[in-house]
C-alpha cells in the first residue's frame, strides 16, 4: 500500500510517498495525489520512505513528468533509496528524470523554516493585538465621582460649565470621556 502526503513550501510542493509503487491501488494513488497539484512550479516526489518500484510504476512516473511538462510544472525525484536508484540506473531512466540536487533540498528546508517562522510571528502578532483590545475593553469606566470633578483653574472650564443645568453636567461629561476612551482605545489600538 502507498501512502502519499503533500506540503506545499511557497510555489513548490514536496509530495512524500510511503509505501511501495507497486501493481495495485499505488498506481492511482500516486496518480491522484500528483494530478491534485496543478498551482504549483515544482513539483517533488519524496521517496525517501519507498523501497520498491515495478515495471508499471516506472511508467506511472513518467507518465506523471508527462503530464508535469504540459502543465509546465517542473518534476524531481528527491531522497531516492538504493533500491529505488538501481531500478532506475538498469533502465537508464535515471538519465530521463530529474533529481533534486542537495542545494535545491536546503533550499526547500530554508523556505519552510521562513515560512514557520513567519507563521509564528504572525500569531504572536494576533495574540499580542488581542490581548490589547481585550485589556482596553475588558476596563471598566471611571466611577461617576471621577467624571463629574473636572479639573478647576482653568477659565475655559469654568466657562464650558456655566449656566449648564448640574444633571447635563454629568451627562455631557460622561459622553466626552465615552469618546475620549473611545479615542484612546484606537490609539492604543493602533499602536498593538
Amino acid at each position: 500500500m502507498l501512502n502519499a502526503t503533500s506540503q506545499k513550501l511557497g510555489d513548490s510542493t514536496v509530495l512524500r510517498c510511503q509505501g511501495r509503487i507497486v501493481i495495485g491501488d499505488a498506481y492511482a494513488i500516486l496518480r491522484n495525489a500528483v494530478l491534485r497539484q496543478t498551482h504549483t512550479r515544482t513539483l517533488i516526489l519524496d521517496l525517501a520512505q519507498v523501497d520498491r518500484i515495478d515495471a508499471g510504476g516506472l511508467g506511472v512516473l513518467l507518465g506523471l513528468r508527462e503530464w508535469a511538462c504540459s502543465h509546465a510544472i517542473r518534476f524531481q525525484l528527491m531522497n531516492v533509496t538504493n533500491q529505488v536508484e538501481h531500478v532506475l540506473e538498469l533502465t537508464k531512466l535515471d538519465r530521463v528524470l530529474e533529481f533534486c540536487s542537495v542545494e535545491d533540498m536546503l533550499q526547500l528546508l530554508h523556505f519552510a523554516g521562513a515560512i514557520a517562522a513567519r507563521s509564528v510571528d504572525r500569531a504572536n502578532q494576533r495574540i499580542m493585538k488581542d490581548n490589547c483590545k481585550y485589556s482596553v475593553e475588558g476596563q471598566d469606566a471611571p466611577p461617576a465621582a471621577q467624571r463629574d470633578s473636572l479639573p478647576t483653574g482653568t477659565t475655559a472650564r469654568s466657562q464650558e460649565w456655566a449656566g449648564v443645568p448640574a444633571d447635563m453636567q454629568s451627562a455631557q461629561t460622561g459622553a466626552r470621556i465615552s469618546n475620549e476612551g473611545s479615542a484612546s482605545r484606537q490609539e492604543y489600538d493602533s499602536h498593538c
